[in-house]
């Protein structure tokens, strides 16, 4: 019998989703990766190859950015990523991490982040299970914050 940890390390390594783990990482500290301020103009899109896609709610900040955008890139390398690139387009709502009971929401995009991992595994007793250690993956960085 192999240990949970071995079994998962290797369904995350099969199936590529490193970067989503990374991606789901980022955007969960975004605000204190980079700053408040350019944090409420951006938004984590796309980590592929150590490239990172950030989306930018105006031409004027997506401009602004590329000044920047060398400074950004250092403040990831953490996460492996080498390369930074801009977007224009709609950011997603701010979301209320935390309910009236005290239960962590999740965002629209972790939510299709969670459904595309799921999506090619056939076995619904798996699928539900890897379900929720993913959601406990994602909230769980939204209890640190």
């Amino acid at each position: 019998m192999h240990p949970l940890n071995s079994i998962l390390r290797k369904f995350i390594k099969d199936f590529d989703l490193t970067g989503g783990l990374k991606l789901s990482k980022i955007k969960n500290h975004w605000s204190s990766i980079i700053g408040n301020t350019i944090a409420s103009h951006t938004c984590p899109y796309i980590l592929r190859d150590g490239i990172l896609t950030l989306t930018v709610d105006t031409p004027q900040w997506m401009h602004h950015l590329g000044f920047f955008k060398e400074e950004i890139k250092d403040k990831l390398k953490e996460y492996n990523v080498h390369e930074v690139r801009f977007s224009l387009g709609k950011l997603p709502e701010s979301l209320e991490n935390e309910t009236e009971t005290g239960t962590i929401e999740i965002s629209d995009s972790d939510k299709r982040y969670i459904n595309n991992t799921l999506r090619v595994i056939k076995d619904k007793e798996l699928k539900e299970r890897l379900r929720v250690l993913l959601v406990h993956a994602v909230t769980k960085g939204k209890q640190e914050e």
